[in-house]
């Protein structure tokens, strides 16, 4: 009985070990993924994302719904100085979206901002539009955006997306510098 006593304590002592160790040296499973899709930093809801060995970086996040179903996915990238626009913005929708009635984007209970969609592929349909430096502040001082898109199958009432701002102006101050 003493043998087998000893035997568990020393196996549970090991084990023990090895998953301090497995804490300790190997990345988690949120890292992993972080790795997996080129996420470099964490704002708030913001993800700066960038290619590999290239210092193209975008920041990112998913619009969703008021269940929480990822709806927009949203992308910003700086542009080059001297232009209209300060920011790019990429918006992906899902497939079966209404392209004539376009996106829109309005923060906290600003006038929304109409956008057309570019052009659709497997992943979804694309919009593509730059903010200007007054939109930029607005998002900047907002909590929210909310994104609206209609869908073929019901073009009179649209999908709302919440975008969240919690973050933003650190995800661009980090974006800005690389």
């Amino acid at each position: 009985m003493r043998r087998i006593l000893a035997t568990v304590l020393t196996t549970s002592s090991l084990l023990g070990s090895a998953a301090f160790a497995q804490d300790s040296e190997f990345p988690t499973s949120q890292e992993l993924a972080d790795q997996a899709n080129g996420t470099v930093a964490h704002y708030g809801d913001w993800e700066i994302r960038c290619a590999e060995d290239t210092s193209d970086c975008r920041m990112v996040q998913l619009a969703l719904d008021g269940e929480g179903n990822s709806v927009v996915n949203v992308a910003m990238q700086v542009l080059p100085e001297g232009g209209s626009a300060q920011l790019g913005v990429v918006m992906l929708s899902p497939l079966l979206t209404l392209l004539p009635r376009g996106i829109s984007v309005a923060v906290a209970d600003g006038v929304p901002a109409a956008y057309p969609f570019s052009w659709c592929d497997r992943q979804g349909c694309y919009a593509r539009f730059g903010l200007t430096a007054a939109q930029v502040d607005a998002f900047k001082s907002g909590a929210e955006a909310i994104i609206s898109i209609f869908a073929i199958t019901d073009a009179e009432n649209p999908v709302h997306a919440t975008l969240s701002l919690n973050g933003f102006t650190d995800a661009l101050a980090d974006l800005s510098a690389r």
